[in-house]
């Protein structure tokens, strides 16, 4: 049976108003009497040195607990305010005290912020008949879950911005692309692509990696279809059409299919009439509408410095 000196106790409400480890540090000096933080890292091992100093000067700040001599802290059995006898109604005038204002500015929370909020906080309170032990630690728990909340919207406003013409993909996304077997050539060549599409549409994101590692799967997913439709090298005939996996292919170019069928007459007619071999037409076809794509809506600067019949989706002997 475990020890009972392997247990500790806190108060549960005063853990949801400042925090648990600030509640554990509480009790264990109210029941353990005075202590300095070599006691206090010893007897609670699982809190860093680090962490137990932030939690002892936000309790001195709070006045609960005091330091009696240098690195010697002690409860203040006199100052009963963490848990009152009796749970209070909630006042709508409600004002927080400078002790909580002071704590939730130490915490990097804006004097405006604040402001803001307080309206808030008394209409929520004020609509239900609850009643709590500090109103304060309840205010100062419910400013650091929405700043912390506006924090978290803010760093990610700033992340969502337009494509970098030398954007690479993490490290980790392309370690997922390995781990899914996608040769690392196909990757390369599909990235150039890639971000022209992107950067010519101005479009901002979060999440580049995200929209890469879907874009290359997908990619993957039709070369894996027309690879597998290889056959052994054959002449064109006058019957041959590509298959639906090439339109699929070229639409993810951003290659819309009626283009790609008005290219088809011309296609089979060349072909025809070099009767060359090939082993798969379908990615031949390819090549040849996005270079005919390219020729008609590209300019200079759209123009890939590698279009030397180079296919980004494609790239296999055929």
């Amino acid at each position: 049976m475990p020890n009972k000196s392997n247990f500790l106790n806190f108060d549960k409400e005063i853990a949801s108003s400042i925090g648990l480890n600030e509640a554990i540090v509480l009790q264990l000096l109210k029941t353990e009497g005075k202590h300095g933080t070599i006691f206090l890292t010893s007897k609670l091992s699982f809190i860093n040195e680090k962490e137990i100093q932030r939690v002892l000067k936000k309790l001195l700040k709070l006045k609960l607990i005091e330091e009696t001599s240098k690195d010697i802290f002690s409860f203040k059995s006199k100052n009963e305010i963490v848990k009152p006898e009796r749970k209070q109604n909630f006042s709508k005038g409600y004002l927080p005290s400078n002790n909580i204002l002071k704590e939730a500015k130490s915490l990097g929370v804006t004097e405006d912020f604040i402001k803001i909020k307080l309206p808030e906080f008394r209409i929520y309170w004020s609509d239900r008949k609850d009643k709590s032990f500090s109103w304060d630690y309840k205010f100062l728990k419910y400013l650091l879950k929405e700043w912390r909340a506006e924090e978290e919207k803010l760093n990610k406003a700033s992340k969502i911005k337009p494509i970098q013409k030398n954007w690479k993909p993490s490290k980790e996304a392309l370690q997922i692309l390995e781990h899914a077997e996608i040769d690392e050539k196909f990757i390369v060549d599909a990235l150039p692509e890639f971000i022209l599409y992107w950067s010519e549409r101005n479009t901002a994101s979060d999440s580049w990696n995200s929209k890469f590692l879907n874009h290359i799967k997908n990619q993957w997913v039709r070369y894996q279809n027309l690879i597998s439709m290889v056959k052994k090298p054959s002449r064109m005939n006058k019957d041959w059409n590509p298959s639906e996996d090439c339109f699929d292919v070229l639409s993810l170019a951003k290659i819309n299919k009626s283009f790609a069928i008005s290219q088809i007459p011309e296609f089979k007619l060349y072909w025809l009439e070099t009767k060359e071999m090939r082993n798969c037409w379908n990615s031949k076809f390819i090549q040849h509408v996005k270079f005919r794509w390219k020729a008609k809506h590209g300019n200079a600067k759209n123009v890939l410095s590698r279009l030397k019949d180079h296919e980004w989706a494609i790239n296999f002997k055929n």
